[in-house]
């Protein structure tokens, strides 16, 4: 790896919260990536955005590793799970193979003891929202019995207004992964996000958007957003990943938080 591609400062400690990064900064596999970030980052989201990526996670040799880096550099993990598992599917088989895909990879990672394992509920191009919804709920009954604290599920905010799954991460106790990316990208209202849903928050998404793209670098939100975003996390002690894919980006994130919180 060339020097300039690698961070050469540890953020470890540096908040109240943990700060985290994705396991997608280097064009490589989970475990290189993590190798590079570990000494420099509270915590690593490993990120399986496609059903197929955890293949990544399979393997005693690949978990053992894992969990060696954990223990030397005082590492945690959390778990993105698969983007394409659609739990409000209206075909009954596709949902109950979603299932069963989630209920692998928690069994996989459970030995990583992830902080929380982040969850879409994604409704697509569905119309029928009530029945979306009852869909969903059966789906998240199953997922209920999996055998892990229900607050270690996070169910992240999306493009759609999250009033309308409100009820239901509340029914079965789930916290919440707020999207701070996806909230400002969608024109949403960001105070009243934080104001409702921060004390239930585990985890928080934190990425720039530009011409309307968003997961690119902090230094791409306007300053006077940041400073908001950074009132609110000033006593938050749950998760905040940056959630870029690249080192650049990272790096640049990096410099501008370090920044902005020094200025208060």
């Amino acid at each position: 790896m060339k020097a300039h591609l690698l961070l050469t400062k540890s953020y470890k400690k540096m908040f109240p919260f943990k700060l985290a990064t994705t396991s997608y900064i280097y064009p490589d596999h989970i475990l290189p990536n993590v190798v590079s970030l570990a000494h420099f980052l509270d915590e690593i989201e490993l990120v399986l955005f496609e059903t197929e990526a955890g293949a990544d996670l399979t393997g005693d040799e690949q978990v053992q590793a894992l969990q060696e880096l954990s223990s030397r550099n005082n590492l945690s993990y959390d778990v993105h799970l698969p983007m394409d598992i659609f739990l409000g599917d209206r075909g009954g088989k596709k949902r109950a193979e979603g299932m069963d895909v989630i209920r692998r990879l928690i069994q996989q990672t459970l030995c990583l003891n992830p902080s929380v394992y982040i969850l879409h509920l994604d409704p697509g191009a569905e119309t029928d929202l009530k029945g979306w919804r009852e869909r969903i709920v059966e789906s998240l009954q199953v997922l209920s019995r999996c055998g892990i604290e229900s607050k270690r599920i996070s169910v992240e905010t999306l493009g759609y207004p999250f009033e309308w799954v409100e009820d239901i991460v509340k029914r079965f106790d789930f916290s919440i992964c707020l999207d701070i990316g996806h909230i400002l990208t969608h024109g949403q209202d960001l105070r009243l996000y934080f104001k409702k849903y921060l004390p239930e928050t585990s985890m928080v998404h934190l990425h720039g958007f530009q011409n309307g793209i968003d997961h690119q670098g902090i230094d791409h939100l306007p300053e006077e957003t940041l400073a908001l975003i950074l009132s609110h996390l000033r006593n938050y002690q749950g998760i905040v990943s940056i959630e870029v894919f690249s080192i650049d980006d990272l790096k640049r994130s990096l410099l501008t938080l370090e920044e902005a919180w020094k200025k208060g």
